[in-house]
């Protein structure tokens, strides 16, 4: 049997003799429980240790544990939503006052969400249940251990963004899973860039789900919904939750993992639902993907791609190019045929059946059909230009005044001359909606120059003289404004929370362990060396200062 005491809280590996962790680096002396866990070493069932609490949420506390008779961690998920109840002692759970009834029936919930996944144990790209128990006046589930890193964390490891190839491989099996996920009655609604995880083998594991309560904002419970990632349905009072909007969910992390960067939150994209992809990335993505994207990214449910089967359909060819292959390969068949049903036609006496004269034209149609269509392919981008278009709005060209204008005779009867858009608002650009050229947003990046919303740059680039085709694309960079970002106020929060937040403006956090007489311990006291208000420059290393409780002297 293993040594308890000898089991480091945060891997379940050995503890060295000083009492620190040789693999993770965990101190056991200094590294605390967070507030409202469950003591380190606690035993449930007289057969699960519990280790440290790794995940806070609407819904509870998922540790990692020991398993005390099979000897391997494990997964060990408890339904405390905080809100709703307290600790009560060291383990027992108890409702809030006037909060007993919906204690209740969401603990409930979480037992039937827990035995529906409990029951999926073909599908192996989810974590498995193998125990769900209720003790301590609440109920608990436990799955396998998987060493693994958020997909997040291997994007950014990887360069910022994954080819396509790369992608495919991880996120089809994952697709399939989620498909069969619901045919079994049951959503995640929380598939992000952190539910998803990489595994050493290199396949990917869906992890974080959790009841549907918590995965939209009028259940009572708080709502643990991912900017980016959550559909405009979950922030709607009484909006049913199905299978598009996992399908969201899915293409906005797919979606980051091939940009570096998630779409913008739901309940923007209702006024302004255009997808921003850098240039230099856009250019390596497949066409049918960005189609695929766009359609599986629509705001409006009823818009969106409504199941997995038919974005696996979207994402493995461009349907618009293989049905004109096909039409193609069919059309030059029953040509190819012809000549012979001629030769065997050897009397003048008989002429050509009457239907072929109805068939011919309508067959030479198709042809200049499919030929137009593949031309059109091949120059643009095959999204479709509506409220999910990677394209804004046609905007006018208004032309400065040029030095030298070509022979007429040399230029396509749809040439307009190409605009000089560095220095103009973008918004107001796109606002105008003239018909000359189509924008298409880039890159935003930091200027010392150029106010925020103002263009950087374009492609192409703006010569006197230079003409371009009337619906061309310009791929403009805007300005984010000055590189130097105001720090918020993290007082109080968790050390997640504070992470999360400074993250998302740009910044790379790491933490310092303090005493404070004021702030509870596991807490955030502030900074070390700035103020909240100090402007700091963009990825620069913040030190957050977390609270050890008042310091006890001897």
């Amino acid at each position: 049997m293993i040594d308890i005491d000898n089991l480091c809280m945060n891997c379940m590996g050995k503890l060295g003799d000083d009492h620190v962790c040789p693999r993770c680096g965990y101190n056991d002396e200094t590294d605390f429980q967070a507030p409202d866990a469950l003591m380190y070493r606690a035993i449930l069932q007289e057969r699960y240790l519990v280790g440290r609490a790794m995940i806070v949420s609407g819904e509870g506390i998922t540790y990692i544990g020991f398993d005390l008779e099979l000897q391997s961690p494990i997964e060990l998920r408890e339904f405390f939503p905080y809100h709703t109840a307290a600790r009560v002692g060291t383990q027992r759970v108890a409702a809030r006052a006037d909060k007993e009834e919906l204690f209740e029936e969401k603990l409930r919930e979480f037992l039937d969400h827990a035995k529906k996944l409990a029951h999926m144990r073909e599908i192996t790209a989810i974590s498995q249940i193998y125990d769900i128990f209720e003790e301590n006046g609440t109920a608990y589930t436990v799955s396998e251990w998987h060493e693994s890193i958020s997909l997040r964390y291997f994007v950014e490891r990887s360069g910022g963004n994954l080819h396509w190839n790369a992608a495919r491989q991880l996120f089809m099996p994952v697709l399939s899973a989620l498909g069969s996920v619901h045919e079994n009655d049951c959503g995640h609604y929380g598939l992000s860039p952190s539910s998803l995880r990489i595994l050493p083998d290199g396949k990917m594991k869906i992890t974080g789900f959790e009841i549907e309560s918590t995965r939209r904002s009028d259940s009572g419970l708080t709502a643990d919904l991912i900017a980016g990632c959550a559909a405009a349905e979950q922030y709607e009072d009484d909006a049913p939750l199905d299978e598009a909007t996992d399908v969201y969910g899915f293409a906005a992390t797919l979606f980051f993992a091939l940009t570096g960067a998630l779409p913008q939150d739901a309940q923007k994209r209702m006024h302004d639902s255009r997808l921003m992809i850098p240039t230099a990335i856009l250019k390596n993505i497949p066409p049918h993907v960005i189609t695929a994207l766009a359609n599986a990214l629509q705001v409006e449910p009823e818009k969106r791609t409504k199941t997995f089967e038919r974005l696996r359909a979207e994402l493995s060819a461009a349907p618009t190019v293989m049905a004109s292959i096909e039409e193609t390969a069919s059309i030059r068949r029953i040509v190819s045929q012809q000549p012979q049903q001629e030769r065997r036609i050897k009397s003048p006496r008989k002429r050509a059946p009457a239907f072929l004269w109805f068939i011919l034209p309508f067959l030479l149609t198709l042809i200049v059909l499919g030929s137009g269509i593949w031309l059109w392919y091949t120059k643009t981008i095959p999204v479709e230009e509506d409220e999910s278009s990677l394209i804004s709005e046609p905007v006018s060209s208004t032309a400065p005044e040029q030095s030298s204008e070509p022979e007429s005779s040399s230029l396509p009867p749809n040439a307009v001359p190409i605009p000089n858009l560095v220095g103009r608002n973008y918004d107001e650009l796109v606002a105008e909606g003239n018909s000359d050229f189509r924008i298409m947003l880039g890159e935003r990046k930091f200027s010392d120059e150029y106010e925020e919303g103002l263009i950087l740059s374009q492609t192409p680039s703006y010569e006197s003289g230079k003409y371009g085709e009337k619906g061309d694309i310009i791929v403009v960079n805007v300005s984010k404004g000055e590189s130097l970002i105001e720090l918020p106020s993290i007082y109080g929060y968790t050390l997640a929370g504070a992470s999360q937040t400074l993250s998302d403006l740009g910044f790379t956090p790491t933490k310092v362990d303090v005493y404070s007489d004021y702030i509870d311990r596991g807490l955030v006291v502030g900074y070390k060396d700035y103020y909240t208000g100090d402007k700091v420059s963009y990825g620069s290393q913040i030190i957050i200062e977390v609270s050890m409780g008042p310091k006890i002297e001897d």
